[in-house]
This record gives structure tokens, C-alpha cells and sequence, in this order.
């Protein structure tokens, strides 16, 4: 496995193999042959087939991986422990698992590294500690995946040369199962008891299944959900650029009505020197540290003579929201959102709508649930149809009674017959029915004429 690639793709090699390690260990009672199935790169290769297919960029966290129904049926997590990679730490995590009462295994993981410890109890001799690494690094040998040790201090050595004490942290790495320092995970699992039986796999299927619509409805949701936001965003987009155009005018506005060079006074305010002018004044500023502009409502305030230049550039300034304008943007807001849940419920009809077939005798379209099909040719008619022509060649006692859509294709060198059940579910009369079964058995028998 590339090094570089997501973690998540490790944690699946190592739970893969730890839960084949268990699987040979329950078919067989001696070690030396589980120590050789494991030397056979087989298993390295059925171990890794599972990361093989898993897509690039995807992070799930240990835990999730261990929920699915293949390693939780067959694996038990009974701890989780993280500290920093020291031989102490090492030491410790690897007595735990001596005092395990069946085989053990750890898995220790710190981005981007994750590896497998298995400890393999031994009546005969001591236990054998088992070190799979999915993944070694460019200086390491492709053979060292697999290493196996009978002594705990030796593979205590080995842990910390492949997870140094001093660890610089992998930038871009997921935030989740990081700790400072470089600490580490580490995960302890045991055997679970299973069963093979077909009970179990069907139930194993069933977990599958449920899991499968659990995520496919989880899916479905947030798809809306995306779907909706999506929309509102393109609103809110069409709002700035609205406000922002708006912006841009009253700007020029107030450029346009802004104070005169010459007199120091603006526009409207010259119209208010003359002592006869009974005019109101209309003024719109522009707050500029606003972010998009309000429209300020029209204040009328009487003209009063300007004493001196200050006073002549005092302007009656209001910023208010115009109510209208509000309202018709929330209940656009609502029409849309209306109109998204909608669409979104006219695409689920069309999706569970029934099919439409069309009729070769009547030339008629009809749905699914009025479709008559004869098995023997896969012809489909609508049911008024076929139950017509199953009456009419019953009245005329022709048996057996042929597809109508067959009888119309003179090419066709064996056409379709119609069943006994079909002539059933048709809803045929009871004398005609009486009739049918006289014609079935006719094909049987030799028709005898008694002159008594």
C-alpha cells in the first residue's frame, strides 16, 4: 500500500488480516501450521485485496471501520490505550496481551503509519508476537511486512523502529487520531466466537442490508439538503449583485448632488436661499460602512433659512428599511424553498411511477398493474384484451388457445400459449372456465361417443 495514501485504506489490511490470523487459528490447533499459512503470500495478498478497492481521499475513523459486520462479527475491541511510542509503553501494551485468556492483537496507529501486533498463544513453547506492516517505508524491504518473534523485548525493538519516540507530524494529515506530541493509538482485539452456519450468514447479509439503506437514506437526505442550499445560495448571489448595482447608482447620486466648488453649498441647498421657496428638501445619503445600502425613506422637512455656510450643509438623514421591499424578498424566499420541495417530491413520484406498456392489440397505452404477460412468448397486453380473446377461443372451443400478438406475426413458426393460471387470474366465467378444463383434459384422453 502507497504511504501516501488515506489511512483508512491501512486500517482495513490490518483489521483484514488480523481477522484472517483468527480464522486459520480456529481451523487449526497447531501453530506451526498457522505460522505456515501466514508465510504463503496468499494471505499478505488476501490481507490487502480489501484496500485495493477502497477510493482515495475517504477518512473513517478506526472505530467506524471495525462497525462493519465483517470484522465486528468476527473481531472484539475490549480496549483502547494512547500515549507515546516508548519501549515502556511498547512493553506494556504487549504484557496485556499475554494475559489475554485466547489469541490477541493490537493495532497501533498514528498517521500515516498504521501496523498490526498479534500475540499467538503457544501450549508447547512461548508465544509468538506477529508484526504486520501494510506498508513499510522507502528504506525498508517489501518482506519486512510480515515479521515474527518469539521474544517480547526483541519485538518490542522492532515496534519502535518502525514508530519513533521523534515524530514530526504530517502535514494535510485528518485531524482525527492526532495528539500532540505524537502519540499513538493503539486498539486491542480479540477472537470472537462465530458461527458458519447459513443462519448466521443471512443474518450477517440482513446487517449488511440494513446498514446499506441506513446510509443510502442518510445519503438521500443530505442531497436535499445540499440541493436546497445550493438554491438559496444562487439567491443570496443575485441579492449582492443586485445590491451592489444598487450601490453603484446611489453613489452616483450623491456625486451628482454633492457640494458645489464654487459655493461651497449643494445643489438643493442653493434652492433653499430664496426667501420666497416653500420647496422641501429630499435628501439620500449612503452609509459607507454598510455592506449593502438600505433605502433611506423620503423625510419632508419645511426650508428654514441658512444663517452661515455651517449650517447650510446640514442635511435631514433617515435609514430605514422599506417594509414592501422585505416582505416581497421572504416570500420569494418562500416560493422558492416551496418550489424546491416540490420539484424534489415530483422527482420521487416519477421514480416510483409505475411503467406504461403498450398494447399490440388495442394500440392502447396501459400501466404496469393492467399488464397481462404470457410467459411462454414475453408478450405483454392490457387484461380487457387478452380476457376478450380468451373468451372468444374458449366459445369456439379452440385449444390450445394461441398469443393474439403471436397469431398476428404469421412468421413467428411457434407461438406463444396462453396457461391455465393466466385463464384463472383473467376472471373468466365459471361454464367457460368448466369449458377450459373439458379442453385440457381433452388433450389427454380419446373422446369415446357411448351410442346408449
Amino acid at each position: 500500500i502507497n504511504r501516501e495514501k488515506d489511512i483508512t485504506a491501512g486500517v482495513l489490511s490490518v483489521l483484514n488480516f488480523t481477522r484472517i490470523v483468527f480464522g486459520l487459528e480456529n481451523n487449526s490447533s497447531l501453530l506451526s501450521d498457522i505460522i505456515g499459512s501466514l508465510h504463503a503470500e496468499e494471505t499478505i495478498e488476501k490481507s490487502l485485496a480489501i484496500c485495493h478497492r477502497w477510493p482515495d481521499g475517504l477518512h473513517i475513523k478506526v472505530e467506524e471501520v471495525y462497525r462493519i459486520p465483517l470484522f465486528e462479527r468476527s473481531l472484539k475491541r475490549v480496549s483502547t490505550k494512547y500515549s507515546k511510542p516508548t519501549p515502556d509503553w511498547f512493553t506494556t501494551v504487549l504484557e496485556d496481551l499475554k494475559t489475554a485468556d485466547s489469541s490477541a492483537a493490537i493495532v497501533l496507529t498514528r498517521y500515516p503509519e498504521v501496523i498490526a501486533c498479534l500475540r499467538l498463544c503457544n501450549v508447547a513453547g512461548p508465544d509468538v508476537f506477529v508484526i504486520f506492516n501494510p506498508r513499510p517505508t522507502s528504506d525498508q524491504q517489501q518482506a519486512a511486512n510480515l515479521t515474527f518473534n518469539t521474544s517480547l523485548a526483541q519485538t518490542v525493538q522492532r515496534l519502535c523502529g518502525i514508530l519513533p519516540e521523534k515524530h514530526d507530524p504530517v502535514q494535510g494529515g485528518p485531524n482525527w487520531r492526532t495528539l500532540p506530541g505524537g502519540h499513538c493509538y493503539g486498539d486491542t482485539f480479540v477472537p470472537r466466537a462465530i458461527s458458519h452456519d447459513a443462519q448466521a450468514l443471512e443474518d450477517s447479509l440482513l446487517t449488511s442490508s440494513l446498514a446499506a439503506l441506513s446510509l443510502q437514506a442518510e445519503l438521500s437526505a443530505l442531497q436535499r439538503e445540499n440541493q436546497i442550499l445550493t438554491t438559496e445560495n444562487r439567491l443570496l448571489e443575485n441579492s449582492v449583485v443586485k445590491f451592489e448595482e444598487e450601490l453603484r447608482e446611489e453613489k452616483i447620486k450623491a456625486e451628482r448632488f454633492g457640494p458645489s466648488p464654487a459655493t461651497g453649498k449643494t445643489a438643493w441647498g442653493a434652492v433653499g436661499d430664496s426667501p420666497t421657496s416653500q420647496r422641501t428638501t429630499t435628501t439620500r445619503e449612503i452609509d459607507p460602512d454598510r455592506e449593502f445600502p438600505h433605502h433611506s425613506s423620503t423625510g419632508k422637512t419645511p426650508r428654514r433659512p441658512f444663517g452661515d455656510s455651517s449650517a447650510s450643509q446640514r442635511t435631514t438623514t433617515t435609514h430605514e428599511i422599506d417594509p414592501d421591499l422585505e416582505f416581497a424578498r421572504s416570500l420569494q424566499a418562500n416560493f422558492d424553498a416551496e418550489d424546491i420541495e416540490r420539484q424534489y417530491q415530483t422527482d420521487q413520484l416519477l421514480r416510483t411511477a409505475q411503467r406504461r406498456y403498450h398494447c399490440g392489440i388495442c394500440l392502447d397505452d396501459f400501466p404496469e398493474d393492467d399488464a397481462v404477460h404470457i410467459d411462454s412468448c414475453g408478450h405483454d397486453i392490457c387484461r380487457d384484451c387478452a380476457r376478450g380473446h380468451v373468451c372468444t377461443k374458449i366459445d369456439e372451443r379452440r385449444f390450445p388457445v394461441l398469443c393474439p400478438v403471436c397469431m398476428a406475426d404469421h412468421t413467428n413458426p411457434n407461438p406463444g400459449t396462453v396457461s391455465g393460471l393466466l385463464v384463472q387470474l383473467l376472471g373468466v366465467s365459471e361454464e367457460q372456465y368448466k369449458t377450459w378444463e373439458e379442453m385440457e383434459m381433452a388433450q389427454f384422453s380419446i373422446l369415446v361417443n357411448c351410442r346408449k
